[in-house]
């Protein structure tokens, strides 16, 4: 059962990112649910509509290769600071290389949450092996 207030919401890269620069701001822009509507798929910005304690998820592939760097870093930002830095190792047998992570965030309303590159040089996979979710617990 749905309740009128659920918050919550999935989102996937609708296209790879070739090339990530540091600081870049990663767009999930296939937006596959989003109940309470907080999540922006045009900016990639969840912005909490009331305050209370949130779940983040993250997961993304990265490509290694001569190209692209041996391994990357997506950095969750909530509250306007650092809430954790996911990794996707180097794989000493060069195949691509996959970082997730999960956090629990105290906001308030209005509070924003989003994904930016922590390191340049990615080539970020699409098609549902990146993406980048959350909900209300409290």
């Amino acid at each position: 059962m749905i309740v009128s207030d659920t918050i919550a919401f999935h989102a996937l890269l609708r296209s790879a990112i070739t090339q990530t620069t540091s600081g870049q701001k990663i767009v999930f822009d296939t937006v596959q649910d989003n109940l309470g509507g907080a999540y922006n798929g045009t900016t990639g910005v969840f912005t909490a509509p009331r305050a209370g304690q949130y779940v983040f998820t993250l997961m993304f592939l990265i490509e290694q290769g001569l190209r692209h760097k041996s391994h990357g870093d997506l950095e969750l930002r909530g509250n306007d600071r650092t809430s954790i830095i996911v990794r996707a190792p180097e794989n000493p047998g060069g195949a691509d290389t996959m970082g997730s992570g999960t956090t629990v965030l105290s906001l308030n309303k209005g509070d924003e949450v989003y994904v930016r590159a922590y390191t340049e040089n990615m080539y970020i996979y699409a098609a549902g092996y990146s993406y980048f979710s959350g909900y209300i617990i409290a």
